[in-house]
């Protein structure tokens, strides 16, 4: 493993030393696991941004888009049947694949 140097300004180390002793360990122990949560924060943002993208790419090229009190719904229902034999249908897309065609006016 390869040694990192950081020149900290003295308020943060007593900032860190603080947290450290109410954490009971000591200030390496600490940072490290600060830089650690940081990063894996940052690695499920990169994520969810790429599932953000793929799904915005999904819809642009004619995925299905629901209605949100649709989804609520059978989310709702779904969660109320939980441990029953219920089968709760999907919601219909309103845009999309799956979407059914709008019926045209008399």
């Amino acid at each position: 493993m390869s040694t990192t140097s950081l020149k900290l300004p003295e308020e943060l180390k007593q900032t860190i030393q603080q947290f450290a002793e109410q954490d009971q360990v000591s200030a390496h122990a600490f940072m490290l696991r600060t830089l650690q949560d940081e990063v894996r924060r940052r690695q499920q943002r990169a994520e969810f941004l790429a599932d953000a993208l793929a799904a915005a790419a999904e819809i642009d090229a004619g995925g299905p888009v629901y209605a949100a009190e649709d989804v609520f719904d059978w989310l709702h229902a779904r969660i109320c049947a939980h441990g029953t034999d219920e089968v709760v249908p999907e919601p219909v897309p309103v845009r999309g694949r799956g979407a059914k065609p709008k019926k045209k006016a008399a």
